[in-house]
């Protein structure tokens, strides 16, 4: 089976056939992957370069002694001062890229470019984002498949295991040992319980819902399972009952519905969530608010979002956008919006 979660090396891989210069980290900025080009640029040898902060290649300001932009989850691309292993000053174009998102193992794909080659590089920032989109959709893939199998397979011989073990139950009945009938009995109870619990981690990873009724229908269970677990109330609301839109952005929709709800549970400590639903002027507009306590908006560059920025670069995929808006007492708003 294909790993499709990064990892150090499948991420050294990765990298080993972009032509530019470029380096991994994992989502705390520690440098995981480097590829020839970027070893030959900075004069470091790889295992030299692995483990360390990609802000040590970024000489400290002479007058706040502080370190750019590029480790803010705001960042994106731009022209950065970097020095080399023997101390020279170097000024590149650097793009940076998340890779899978929300993810432990999850990280940055940075890219750079002396500036008398490239002073723009968009061509490279583009296929920074059709790899990401790629690694996103074999993600994708592999939970569909896995999700069958736990909920064929798997399930199946549950189910089987719990008739023999119901009709055991049922003989042991007539014989009279109490303990003994008394164990299997407790067994058909965790078996029972099992039986519920691969059936819900099956549906986590892929609602087949999804596929086979439909995206409202989907957000419509997401909504309730949502708030039977964590004790907040969700009002989901749509004024249509088919949305004709293709799978993956289906998909995507739904996947930002989901990361939305998860950080309202753990971060907001809100009441109610509304989210809405709808179709205007041949858009799409998810709308997911909470009366939760917010958050002041200039700190969010300087936290560690990956949540956020995985919802972000989902709407982007899908030719959308992403707004966000808080305040502290007074919740917040995700809307993201798309083409049909």
């Amino acid at each position: 089976m294909e790993n499709d979660f990064p990892n150090q090396s499948t991420n050294q891989l990765l990298i080993q056939h972009i032509s530019e210069a470029a380096l991994f980290t994992d989502p705390c900025f520690t440098i995981t992957a480097c590829n020839p080009a970027a070893s030959v640029l900075f004069l470091y040898n790889q295992q030299d370069i692995l483990g360390h902060s990609i802000s040590f290649l970024v000489p400290a300001s002479s007058t706040t002694n502080s370190r750019p932009s590029i480790v803010n989850t705001t960042f994106r691309e731009g022209i950065i001062e970097y020095i080399d292993s023997t101390g020279k000053i170097i000024l590149l174009h650097t793009t940076r890229q998340a890779i899978a998102p929300g993810l432990p193992t999850g990280g940055y794909l940075f890219i750079y470019k002396p500036l008398d080659a490239d002073h723009t590089s968009t061509g490279s920032f583009a296929q920074l984002r059709e790899l990401s989109e790629h690694l996103l959709n074999i993600r994708e893939t592999e939970r569909t498949r896995i999700a069958r199998e736990i909920h064929d397979e798997l399930g199946q011989q549950l189910t089987i295991l719990k008739m023999d073990l119901s009709w055991l139950n049922q003989k042991l009945k007539n014989s009279g040992d109490a303990s003994v009938l008394q164990k299997t009995g407790d067994a058909l109870i965790v078996l029972n319980e099992t039986i519920r619990a691969v059936r819900r981690i099956a549906t986590e990873l892929r609602p087949s819902m999804l596929d086979d009724l439909g995206l409202i229908e989907a957000m419509e269970w997401q909504s309730r399972e949502f708030e039977k677990r964590s004790g907040i109330k969700i009002i989901f609301e749509s004024g249509i009952s088919h949305l004709p839109v293709d799978n993956d952005v289906a998909t995507s929709l739904f996947r930002i519905y989901q990361e939305a709800l998860t950080n309202i549970a753990r971060h907001a400590n809100a009441k109610t969530v509304l989210s809405k639903l709808q179709v205007m002027n041949d858009q799409v507009i998810l709308t997911i608010a909470d009366d939760g306590v917010g958050f002041d908006m200039q700190t969010l560059a300087i936290k560690k979002t990956l949540g956020l920025l995985g919802m972000k670069e989902r709407a982007l995929m899908m030719g959308g956008r992403f707004n966000i808006n808080s305040k502290p007492g007074e919740g917040t708003t995700i809307i993201v919006t798309t083409s049909l």
